[in-house]
């Protein structure tokens, strides 16, 4: 979890943010009828349970829609890196030795036929 970038995690809060919010939505309704009289509590409840449908509907639907938007940011910004086979550290692709190990790619691509 070390190597995750500040947009992965940002992705995970985001996450974290709409189920507190899917939560919290869902049971502020559970309260909703508590100062109605008896003749008019079935219709209360129902009503309820209607409006708080649609609104977690319309979270789930915002929810899906920050996803694919936040995906697609994630995988365009992507780092374009590998990993050294040597030391395992993170090489920018195109350089053609390692800073930490000086592990040289360009003989190794050569030694292996690639």
């Amino acid at each position: 979890m070390k190597d995750w970038r500040k947009l992965t995690w940002f992705i995970l809060i985001v996450q974290v943010i709409f189920v507190i919010w899917i939560i919290g939505g869902a049971n502020s309704a559970a309260s909703n009828c508590d100062d109605v009289p008896a003749n008019e509590l079935e219709l209360c409840q129902a009503a309820t349970a209607v409006g708080a449908g649609i609104g977690i509907a319309l979270i789930i639907f915002l929810w899906i829609f920050v996803d694919v938007v936040l995906g697609l940011i994630w995988l365009v910004t992507n780092r374009k890196s590998r990993v050294c086979p040597a030391c395992g550290s993170n090489a920018k692709k195109g350089q053609t030795a390692c800073k930490n190990c000086g592990h040289d790619f360009a003989a190794a691509a050569r030694a292996s036929g690639g």
